[in-house]
């Protein structure tokens, strides 16, 4: 088995220690997973299960005579989707005349694999975004867009609460499950935190600061994320354009505590593989070049019936647009 050696053998090495750095590193404003939590997957690419909804059906058959066999039922109608896991991968070079010369706190290896592991995540946050905002991603049932004095920051018309609710009782009429998660941007959050609609509710608490706990507790949602996290939307090299990634769009979507292949949930990132960092030396460049690489797919899984209007399309989430001017 080929190892890696500074001195120029240039074999590719799964460095172990740099590979446990880039998954430390801190998803700080990262909320992507939150929707798509990871599910660790064998294959590249594969099939996954979208099982029918039999277990509401009502049986009156369920009287067995003794001695007699109990009546037999068809198992779940099963259909599939298929997942690929891409790889993304990034690397960075880092020269010798930067670690000879680095200084203490700094660690040209360890800061090399946090600045690809960031750009990378970054990259996967924005894939997560944009496919929890599309309208077009939803059920007709499922999907609102706020304008003129109907956004929240409209304090004298506008009624986030019941918008809110609004997109909880959606989901419930499809899975007759409670949407687990809120999704409440940074943007978005900052105006609601002056609405009079949540003012008049929190002034009696203890001590009466909003905050997405509180906002949970009005909502009876079991968790409130607010995404703050920015991003640069210019080319590289081109004076920056900063903007926050998460915009003003908020998503209700019910999230299982525990994932798997057979858990309906609003969506899932199918990995394979999980996330590495390699190592190797180039001595052409007098530098070792390091990179991170995750091979995933990102989808919403629990989709309208086959055959409906809203047949691949979300029905465990609702997206709101345009929450705010």
């Amino acid at each position: 088995m080929p190892v890696y050696a500074p001195s120029g053998s240039g074999s590719v090495h799964i460095d172990q220690i740099l590979t446990q750095i880039s998954i430390a590193w801190p998803n700080d404003g990262l909320v992507g997973t939150r929707l798509f939590p990871p599910v660790i997957v064998r294959k590249q690419s594969d099939k996954y299960y979208i099982f029918g909804r039999e277990g509401w059906l009502p049986e009156s058959g369920d009287v067995r005579a003794p001695g007699s066999r109990a009546n037999e039922i068809p198992g779940l109608a099963v259909s599939t989707d298929t997942y690929f896991c891409q790889e993304h991968a990034l690397q960075i070079a880092v020269t010798d005349e930067e670690r000879e010369n680095a200084d203490n706190p700094l660690s040209p290896d360890r800061d090399g694999a946090e600045l690809v592991t960031s750009r990378l995540l970054l990259g996967r946050e924005i894939a997560q975004k944009t496919l929890a905002t599309t309208a077009a991603n939803y059920a007709s049932t499922n999907t609102a867009t706020l304008s003129g004095t109907a956004q929240w920051n409209d304090y004298a018309n506008s009624d986030p609460i019941a918008d809110m609710r609004t997109a909880k009782t959606a989901i419930h009429s499809r899975i007759f499950l409670e949407p687990t998660l809120g999704v409440i941007p940074y943007q978005v959050m900052t105006e609601l935190e002056d609405h009079p609609d949540f003012l008049e509710r929190i002034k009696y608490s203890e001590r009466a600061i909003f905050t997405p706990e509180l906002l949970a507790s009005v909502l009876g949602v079991g968790n409130i994320v607010v995404p703050g996290v920015g991003y640069n939307s210019a080319n590289e090299g081109a004076t920056p354009t900063l903007g926050y990634l998460w915009g003003k769009d908020v998503i209700f979507a019910y999230v299982p505590s525990r994932p798997g292949l057979k858990v309906p949930a609003y969506g899932y990132e199918f990995v394979w593989g999980g996330q590495f960092v390699d190592r190797w030396r180039e001595e052409a460049r007098v530098s070792d070049v390091i990179r991170v690489r995750r091979r995933y797919d990102n989808k919403i899984t629990a989709k309208g019936d086959a055959g409906s209007a809203d047949a691949d399309k979300s029905i465990a989430g609702y997206l709101i647009k345009n929450a705010v001017a």
